[in-house]
């Protein structure tokens, strides 16, 4: 799988694909450097050797960078699992609390990771 952490989500990423190797997963981590183009060479060589594609931003996910990889990947085999927050007014939830119900949190998100993997 790849793991896709954009801007500010990239240490987060790190964390994340930490968890899935101590259960024996391991996962290219991919820090994308714009978030308004994609590389669609590099991304249609992901599909040679990865089922998934996670993606992780610290923004709303409806017409975010993750709907972009969705989209590219719409017509082919690729999974794809977008991490982040949803449309809604949440400037008085604290930060934790947002990870918790976006399954941002390391643990959280390589289990649901490993839920989606599971045909």
């Amino acid at each position: 799988m790849a793991l896709f952490g954009l801007g500010g989500m990239l240490d987060h990423v790190q964390k994340v694909a930490a968890c899935l190797q101590k259960m024996g997963i391991d996962a290219t981590v991919v820090n994308p450097i714009f978030a308004s183009t994609l590389d669609s060479e590099f991304l249609s060589a992901l599909t040679e050797n990865h089922q998934l594609i996670a993606t992780f931003e610290d923004g709303v996910l409806d017409g975010g960078f993750g709907q972009k990889i969705a989209s590219f990947y719409g017509n082919q085999s690729i999974k794809v699992l977008n991490f982040g927050a949803a449309k809604e007014f949440n400037d008085e939830v604290p930060i934790d609390k947002l990870y918790e119900r976006y399954h941002l949190v390391p643990e959280k998100a390589a289990e649901k990771i490993l839920e989606t993997l599971k045909f």
